[in-house]
């Protein structure tokens, strides 16, 4: 076991940390204390590198900056296409899923969603909503009240609104040949549903 024993000896036997494990006239010179940035420069010279971070090779991160510290994490795709997936659902399960949506709003806040970025899903899944009712060229009163409430949720105006289904409803009649029932005509009333008593 003579290499195990020579082993030993080089490394100080556990008992002498010096550079040259207790042999002062050994080939590396008198001992002394080795520190962690001996065995850093070792590593360096010899191409070793056990930093399990390949961004920072040496085990050393730069300090840390407050200023970027303090400022809110950004949200992920991964986060943006799960909330974008929950909102359509409570669009599409109201009236039932309202109780839902202060939750749907305070997790938008939570992860840092931008208030430009949650307006435009909102809009863009409200216009689906419409298209989804015209589809079968027959708007039902259910549907209504269902547009409706989702209106009110997302705080859409009703005037945007009402051009909202007067251009679906436009691109639908197009496509049909014919008018859509139940579909709001071209008047002088800015309110696109029967008014929901709840909502008022």
């Amino acid at each position: 076991m003579v290499f195990l024993e020579t082993l030993r000896r080089a490394l100080g036997g556990g008992r002498d940390r010096s550079i040259t494990g207790g042999n002062p006239g050994g080939v590396l010179g008198a001992a002394r204390d080795v520190t962690s940035d001996d065995w850093r420069r070792l590593s360096e010279a010899w191409g070793l590198d056990d930093s399990p971070s390949p961004e920072f090779p040496h085990g050393r991160a730069p300090a840390a900056d407050p200023a970027k510290m303090a400022e809110p994490n950004q949200a992920s795709a991964y986060d943006r296409t799960q909330w974008r997936r929950k909102l359509k659902r409570i669009l599409e399960k109201l009236p039932d899923s309202q109780v839902e949506w202060a939750d749907l709003m305070t997790e938008a806040g939570a992860l840092n969603l931008g208030t430009d970025w949650v307006e435009h899903c909102q809009r863009e899944e409200f216009a689906l909503l419409v298209r989804r009712a015209v589809a079968d060229r027959n708007i039902t009163l259910q549907e209504q009240h269902k547009l409706e409430l989702a209106r009110s949720l997302i705080g859409i105006p009703e005037a945007e609104a009402a051009e909202t289904v007067r251009a679906t409803v436009a691109e639908a009649e197009s496509f049909f040949g014919h008018s859509v029932t139940g579909a709001v005509p071209e008047s002088s009333s800015p309110e696109p549903f029967p008014s929901d008593s709840g909502n008022a």
